[in-house]
């Protein structure tokens, strides 16, 4: 056996990777050798590195355009939620009474964020109305809600009444609960759903919370 092949086989793997990876013009220095290289394929067939490594490559480019694909879907979704956002910013800030601004809530919020409920609890109001709720005493649903941060939950019936006294609730759901920051008391603003996962505790309250702050501006007014 000739030298250069008894060193050949006493070279470790460890060795022969930290080799390539130090001369990555190897293979183009030895072209040759990728053609001679088979690995072994998912179908049993064996494959040159150079296929694999085509193989690879579009694999990668998949993966790619399917994480473009997403961020493009999530970018239009964004641009879409900003514009209804930014209508019922506008629709509020021009709201002179409370009756106008019940009509806001119903006429956005349920239309354009595609919610089944929504309405604005606060307390000593001398009136109610279908989305705006006035207490007295302490908040029904204070068990759900600690009114520090925006919460999003599952809901079950008995719940949905509590929030949502205006509306008719047959099963479970889910809802947004918003604080309000008002200047005598506190208020709670809540978007509901019929679906018990449309506002999941992983949802994303960008939005909704820059409206709640919005309203609480209103209120103030008012």
């Amino acid at each position: 056996m000739q030298a250069d092949e008894l060193a050949a086989e006493t070279i470790s793997e460890a060795e022969l990777i930290a080799y390539l990876r130090g001369h990555p013009d190897f293979f183009v220095r030895h072209p040759a050798l990728l053609a001679e290289l088979n690995l072994p394929h998912a179908s049993g067939k064996a494959i040159s590195l150079v296929e694999h490594q085509v193989s690879i490559m579009r694999e990668r480019n998949m993966d790619m355009r399917r994480r473009m694909n997403e961020l493009l879907h999530a970018a239009r979704e964004n641009d879409a939620l900003f514009a209804k956002t930014r209508s019922l910013t506008l629709a509020l800030l021009d709201t002179a009474s409370l009756h106008d601004l019940n009509e806001v809530l119903a006429t956005y919020v349920l239309v354009d964020f595609d919610a089944d409920f929504v309405c604005c609890h606060v307390r000593h109001l001398d009136f109610a109305l279908d989305h705006i709720q006035n207490h007295n005493d302490e908040y029904p649903f204070s068990a759900l809600f600690s009114g520090e941060a925006a919460v999003c939950t599952t809901l079950r019936r008995e719940e949905l009444e509590q929030l949502f006294p205006a509306s008719r609730h047959d099963d479970s759901g889910s809802a947004v609960l918003l604080p309000l920051a008002l200047t005598e008391h506190p208020g709670v603003l809540a978007i509901g759903s019929r679906d018990p996962k449309r506002f999941s505790n992983d949802m994303d309250t960008l939005f909704v919370t820059y409206i709640a702050d919005v309203l609480t501006k209103v209120l103030n007014r008012l």
